[in-house]
């Protein structure tokens, strides 16, 4: 079965070859004949090469930089958090006991209230039974 694929291979690397050195000739032929405007836009395509290769490095440039920004952000906002977080959490805390106390002692006043309404009440029909 390799020597199925082998004859294939070889014949696309020759047609490869073969048809790059037509290239090569058609170039160099017309370098000869107009090199002015071969020059150019060698030229120009360089140029426009560069811009491209430019625009892309600084969009890559300027995500990296915006992650950097992003990454110390995050740790300023997490350092502060670790030095003054029990300052703002502890007001917060403050309220949440009293808040907690708060709903206890209702919860026990109002139980004492409501305690007689749930006693099991005697179940009798037309008081029979």
């Amino acid at each position: 079965m390799s020597e199925i694929f082998e004859p294939t291979a070889e014949f696309s690397t020759k047609k490869a070859s073969a048809s790059g050195v037509r290239a090569k000739e058609r170039l160099l032929a017309q370098v000869r004949q107009e090199p002015v405007k071969t020059f150019s836009i060698i030229i120009a395509g360089s140029i426009l090469v560069s811009l491209l290769l430019g625009y892309c490095i600084s969009r890559m440039e300027a995500e990296s930089r915006r992650q950097r920004l992003m990454e110390d952000w995050m740790q300023e906002v997490a350092n502060w958090i670790r030095e003054h977080g029990r300052k703002v959490a502890a007001p917060i805390k403050g309220g949440l006991e009293a808040t907690k106390s708060a709903v206890e002692e209702a919860s026990h006043s109002g139980a004492r209230h409501v305690y007689p309404f749930f006693k099991k009440q005697k179940r009798s029909f037309l008081n029979l039974f």
